[in-house]
């Protein structure tokens, strides 16, 4: 089943129990997809819908700094609830143990790299199973180290 068939059902599933937070979450997600699915037409796929939920996460990550940092301990609430239900769609990111051991065999012997060199080197070995963020900092430690 698709990620937009399985959205689908989950929308109905909350329609019948009257949870509308996080119905309208799940309505958000699917208008996300949707809008993705229309720009890449044919080239849309699990991958791009992984994407999609990926960066509707870190919209999320971002507003919850926000939140915290100005007080606003509701929303903070509510938007870690978000983030726990998007982070439940999605497949389970590496550990920090599991990227250095993948940046450490794809950069070893290449003593001449530079930061983004490696970066984009392993990057392309992770594919989206890691943040990027994370990844920058380990792939510094190999690279200044």
């Amino acid at each position: 089943m698709s990620l937009l068939e399985d959205l689908n059902q989950q929308i109905i599933a909350e329609y019948k129990s009257g949870n509308s937070e996080k119905r309208v979450l799940l309505q958000t997600l699917k208008a996300a997809l949707l809008n993705k699915q229309k720009e890449l037409k044919d080239k849309f796929d699990d991958t791009a819908a992984q994407g999609v939920l990926r960066v509707e996460l870190k919209q999320r990550q971002e507003a919850l700094l926000q939140f915290v940092s100005g007080g606003r301990e509701d929303l903070a609430n509510k938007t870690k609830a978000e983030i726990e239900i998007i982070q439940g769609m999605l497949p389970a990111t590496l550990t920090d143990e599991e990227i250095t051991k993948i940046a450490e065999e794809k950069l070893k012997g290449q003593d001449d790299l530079n930061f983004g060199q490696a970066m984009q080197q392993v990057m392309a070995e992770l594919k989206g199973r890691a943040d990027g963020a994370v990844v920058a900092k380990i792939v510094r430690q190999i690279v200044e180290g």
